[in-house]
């Protein structure tokens, strides 16, 4: 069984069998301008994704091969008829989405018969204006509707929508993924943090006109076609001031579907688009609440009616005791009798349960959570609606049946447990935010989470949209080339470093410490094409600069006594692998919060040395606390958690622990 050593995250190869660190922090304080010969183009941002569209021309009387070309320069697919039957039957044969492409003035039969056809996207009367397909374009349709009265406006039309289509699609998948409105802390307190500090990070975004447009766009990309909440979409382009923001959550609209499925898929590219909704919207809530505790200090009881699956229900039986957190803004009750009848209005189902939801929040001891009576702002106010702020943690009491409702009724109380557990963090996250650029943070928060594609778009917007300065242009190259590193495109990785080295060498004063942490992303580079000359020389020179610039405790110092210990590592000089591994051990014991991911790393490549070494105790004792500190401090399903049962796995085996080894590798 092979070792595996510690590494950074690699999208579509495997790593080598070490972890290297360039991901130390490197985010500057920053302001300036930049010259148009700085901006470069992300690859592939412009991707089509309409190649499954089917065009169905159908002729009301002579087809003109004509119209059939003009078709076919745009897609390929182009099917045409002259008979209704056999273009009906076609395009109920199919699952593509299809654009109708009408020729003539048709008749009613045709449009009688295309009336059930979800296939259909859109629409396209390519024939002069007639009150007929006036009147056609006049009724409501489950699909779009396009008048082309000549060639140009027909080839414009469909492109605009095949563009339009595509947009839909792609914020269409988020509706596509696993979403959980709750979080077991039991088991998933690493991807809380993660989470928590995203949700942070948005609430601190600035706030801008650009920002409010994307969340415009992206909301109307994703309700195409549906004129309902494209017409609320305008209405709140139009009209929406910061102090509306609970008003418009509680109106039933796109608003408040659309950012709670976005936040229980934990979509990030999603909800950066969404970044100012979600600003205003906590700020709102944080205000109402502070009014509301200067009136009421005694506990609150909301609630909420819900239907659950059966596993969900076994979830909660087996959790009493457990602390979960919310995954969206949690729309409640203060009185129970709305809750209890929204849960049993309904018909009963086999495949759900009834459950009523019952919380107590002890405003005179909960302090980290923000919850606001909004009855005040809305359409429903006999409906006494409770609104929570994103995050807030609860902790399971029980779940019980109750036979006569029919109904599972589940209690639970807030608690600041699972938030104290994550606050030293945080806050070490949020000192880091204050002094650094916070844009430049998100970005590398979509690298810590695998979102490669993601964050080189997003890095690319903002080297070619927000006129960043010299040194942001400096820490943008370096990321593109954490970027390319992670996916295994070492030339270009090189590329950018270097052009992010020689960006911070040739400033004024030079930024020696930002060029020492660009020296050691090349080490990485150089490390992982196995040149490992080439990248302990790298090292090296990072670590010179380091002396000049940062003090010897500094959390990139031990980053790159890490690399280098895992150099002596592959020598099988252990002793010197030892002896910089625990010196990296010193520095982030005294530099890093408790629950910072890192603590983990120089125990696990320790506990590679001692199983190197024969010196299976001490290298099983090493494992799990590097799996401890792991499993507090990342997602559930995070490789190096993965890694690190994997060697321990190894060493139990030598052990004599094989049942336990199975575990591991199970």
């Amino acid at each position: 069984m092979p070792l595996l050593k510690c590494f950074t995250w690699c999208s579509g190869r495997r790593h080598d069998l070490k972890r290297q660190l360039d991901d130390v922090d490197d985010y500057e304080n920053v302001q300036g301008e930049e010259s148009d010969e700085e901006r470069i183009d992300c690859d592939d941002k412009n991707t089509s994704h309409h190649n499954g569209t089917k065009m169905v021309y159908f002729a009301c009387e002579t087809p003109q091969q004509r119209i059939i070309d003009l078709l076919r320069s745009i897609n390929n697919s182009v099917e045409t008829f002259t008979i209704e039957k056999d273009c009906v039957d076609y395009i109920r044969s199919i699952i593509n989405k299809v654009f109708l492409i009408i020729d003539g003035l048709p008749p009613m039969t045709l449009i009688e018969a295309i009336e059930s056809l979800k296939q259909i996207d859109s629409v396209f009367f390519y024939a002069p204006y007639s009150d007929t397909i006036a009147e056609i374009g006049e009724q409501e349709h489950d699909y779009l509707i396009n008048l082309c009265e000549t060639e140009n406006r027909l080839l414009h039309s469909l492109r605009k929508s095949l563009e339009e289509l595509d947009k839909h699609t792609v914020t269409l998948s988020i509706y596509n993924k696993k979403d959980t409105a709750i979080r077991d802390l039991s088991k998933e307190t690493g991807s809380y943090l993660l989470f928590q500090l995203f949700i942070h990070l948005l609430k601190n975004m600035p706030k801008t006109a650009q920002a409010k447009k994307d969340m415009v766009t992206v909301c109307r990309n994703y309700y195409r076609g549906n004129l309902t909440e494209l017409k609320n979409i305008d209405d709140f382009d139009q009209t929406y001031k910061s102090v509306d923001a609970i008003p418009w959550f509680t109106k039933r609209t796109f608003v408040d579907k659309f950012i709670n499925k976005a936040l229980r898929t934990e979509d990030i590219e999603v909800l950066y688009q969404c970044r100012f909704y979600i600003m205003d919207l906590s700020e709102q809530l944080e205000i109402k609440f502070l009014e509301q505790k200067k009136k009421q200090k005694d506990v609150l009881k909301i609630y909420r009616g819900l239907k659950l699956s059966h596993d969900e229900l076994v979830n909660f039986q087996n959790s009493i005791g457990n602390l979960i957190a919310t995954n969206e803004y949690l729309l409640t009750s203060s009185e129970r009798s709305v809750a209890y009848n929204f849960a049993t209005k309904s018909a009963k189902n086999e495949d759900v349960v009834r459950a009523l939801f019952e919380y107590h929040v002890d405003l005179n001891v909960v302090q980290k959570i923000v919850i606001a009576d909004i009855r005040e702002y809305s359409a429903f106010p006999e409906e006494a609606e409770v609104l929570v702020d994103v995050g807030a943690v609860f902790q399971i009491d029980s779940c019980e049946y109750n036979a006569e409702d029919d109904l599972w009724h589940i209690q639970m109380h807030a608690t600041d447990q699972g938030a104290d557990s994550a606050a030293e963090y945080v806050e070490y996250q949020k000192k880091k935010m204050a002094e650094s650029n916070i844009g430049l943070m998100f970005g590398n928060l979509l690298l810590e989470n695998g979102e490669y594609a993601k964050a080189e778009r997003y890095f690319d917007t903002i080297l070619n949209c927000s006129n960043p300065n010299d040194e942001e242009i400096a820490c943008i190259f370096f990321n593109f080339g954490r970027t390319h590193r992670l996916k295994g495109d070492f030339n270009r990785a090189i590329k950018c470093y270097n052009r992010a080295y020689n960006l911070h060498m040739s400033a004024r004063p030079k930024r020696l410490a930002s060029a020492g942490k660009t020296l050691n992303g090349l080490g990485v580079v150089y490390s992982e094409q196995g040149r490992q000359l080439r990248a302990e020389e790298f090292f090296q020179r990072a670590m010179k600069l380091y002396k000049k610039s940062i003090p010897k405790n500094h959390v990139d110092v031990a980053g790159t006594l890490i690399n280098l210990g895992t150099l002596d590592y592959d020598r099988q000089d252990y002793d010197q692998a030892a002896f910089k591994y625990l010196k990296a051990k010193k520095i982030y014991d005294s530099s890093l919060p408790p629950g910072h991911p890192n603590h983990a790393l120089p125990r696990v490549n320790l506990g590679n040395v001692y199983l190197a070494t024969e010196d299976y105790t001490k290298a099983c004792e090493e494992y799990e606390v590097a799996l401890k500190l792991q499993q507090i401090s990342l997602p559930s399903n995070h490789p190096e958690i993965a890694h690190t049962l994997h060697n321990l796995a190894i060493v139990k085996t030598h052990l004599g622990n094989v049942e336990q080894a199975k575990q591991c590798l199970e």
